[in-house]
């Protein structure tokens, strides 16, 4: 049996394990609410993926293609051989469109140019069509769907929210539902761009109830670019040409009933046991001396889902190492099991069906990205290129502090050490979650054009 196939059959058991398929004893949403999703996601989709056959290469061992290419660069010199010490024949500009008849091995491309064969840098071109005199203005006013004048950003917040830029722009997204929570709510995810897109980037919010500010600056990325899908450009390159070369997955409230508990406390939970569950962790978290906190307060800095387990180490990635908390309370628990939430278990499986080339999750806060996590070189190395082209992008400091024991349990930990695809994190923002409304219009500045920056980043690369 081809190796690439025996894998991907022991992936889809191990995930198919992992996500419980068997149980059937979690309430069901109801119908109301998810009627206006595309997809339900499902176990049984898990492990299709499409084995790409051999590269042919040519008499002069290019992978020949016949296809436009654009100059990306001030100026791209173009010479006569594939080498830096070759005659120079030309230099052209930003912008320019050549035919590129080959794509090479050793980092050289072939273009025909004034009749002739030639050579340029494989990262100084880009199949994405550039318009280098398109001017785009920003106008914050035609953006009226998502509110950001208010301090919390609720789960039926994002739900009407949801529904109204799915009214208004469904030619251009899917709502997939992923999963449900314990306490009732579904863990949504917006996709945005061609189906038939090459590659695919996720941004995930809304992990930790108390850092909610990461679910509102997600949904109004989301209303950004779907209001702008059309007619918007960033650095030169159509959005509509961003999106059919690389998809987004929007994921802006990974953990709705954490969100909930940090926002309205013991009235943000629909079961009654839960209700009971929460103030028994507080007493036991206060009379052992840990907090002193009345009820609410406690509440409010929230971080685990409503079952007690912190999804930040949770995770399938040495999670028996994880650091945890003995009992669950409002953060530090890792879950009798790893992947054992509903919400780990709806992440993953939209990844694993998708095989996204990067993952970026949003947290709060430093204004920093991490994205060591002490993985392979080689995955490492495509992280900390994404994560220092991301940094210059926000004005955010890249990290490369190796995480070992802080990654344990993690999403991008398992990620980049697990599927081997780069992820980075993200913290946004420089208060204590949760973080005051003062501080959006600095993060959103710094986010707005992030997702553009790294599709033109993952074209390029």
């Amino acid at each position: 049996m081809n190796k690439s196939i025996r894998k991907w059959i022991v992936f889809a058991m191990i995930m198919t394990f992992l996500t419980g398929c068997g149980s059937t004893g979690r309430k069901k949403t109801s119908r109301d609410e998810y009627a206006f999703c595309e997809h339900i996601v499902s176990v049984n989709s898990l492990g299709q993926d499409t084995i790409p056959g051999n590269v042919v290469l040519d008499a002069d061992g290019f992978i020949a293609v016949k296809e436009n290419v654009y100059v990306n660069t001030d100026s791209l010199n173009i010479r006569r051989e594939p080498r830096n010490e070759s005659q120079l024949v030309s230099a052209a500009p930003y912008g320019t469109m050549l035919v590129r008849t080959g794509i090479g091995q050793e980092g050289w491309d072939r273009v025909e140019y004034d009749s002739g064969v030639c050579y340029v840098g494989h990262e100084l071109v880009t199949s994405v069509p550039i318009q280098p005199n398109k001017s785009f203005d920003f106008s914050t006013a035609a953006l009226a769907v998502v509110d950001t004048k208010r301090q919390q950003y609720t789960y039926d917040d994002m739900v009407n929210d949801l529904k109204e830029l799915r009214e208004s722009f469904g030619a251009h997204m899917k709502l997939n539902s992923l999963g449900t929570t314990a306490d009732n709510r579904n863990v949504y995810e917006v996709v945005i761009g061609s189906q038939n897109a090459r590659r695919d980037i996720y941004f995930i919010g809304g992990v930790c109830g108390a850092e909610y500010m990461t679910s509102l600056v997600v949904m109004k990325q989301i209303e950004y670019y779907l209001h702008y899908y059309e007619e918007g450009n960033y650095d030169g390159y159509a959005y509509t040409d961003l999106f059919d070369n690389v998809r987004i997955h929007a994921v802006p409230m990974l953990n709705p009933d954490s969100v909930e508990i940090s926002q309205h406390y013991l009235s943000g939970i629909r079961a009654e046991q839960t209700k009971l569950l929460l103030k028994e962790w507080y007493d036991r978290d206060r009379s052992g001396g840990g907090i002193n906190l009345n009820l609410d307060n406690y509440l409010m800095f929230f971080y685990a889902n409503s079952k007690g387990t912190d999804l930040r180490k949770n995770f399938p990635y040495q999670w028996d190492l994880t650091a945890t908390q003995a009992f669950p309370g409002s953060n530090g628990f890792r879950g009798d099991m790893s992947a054992s939430e509903a919400e780990t278990k709806a992440i993953l499986h939209s990844i694993h069906e998708n095989a996204p080339s990067v993952v970026v999750t949003y947290h709060t806060s430093g204004s920093r990205i991490y994205y060591n996590y002490a993985q392979s070189e080689e995955i490492l190395k495509k992280a900390r290129e994404y994560g220092a082209y991301l940094g210059r992008m926000m004005t955010y400091e890249n990290n490369d502090r190796k995480l070992l024991e802080d990654g344990y349990g993690t999403l991008s930990g398992y990620c980049n050490n697990v599927l081997k695809i780069p992820a980075l994190t993200v913290y946004m923002g420089n208060g204590s979650a949760p973080l005051s409304l003062n501080e959006f219009s600095a993060i959103w500045n710094a986010c707005r054009d992030s997702w553009a920056a790294m599709q033109i980043k993952m074209i390029e690369w």
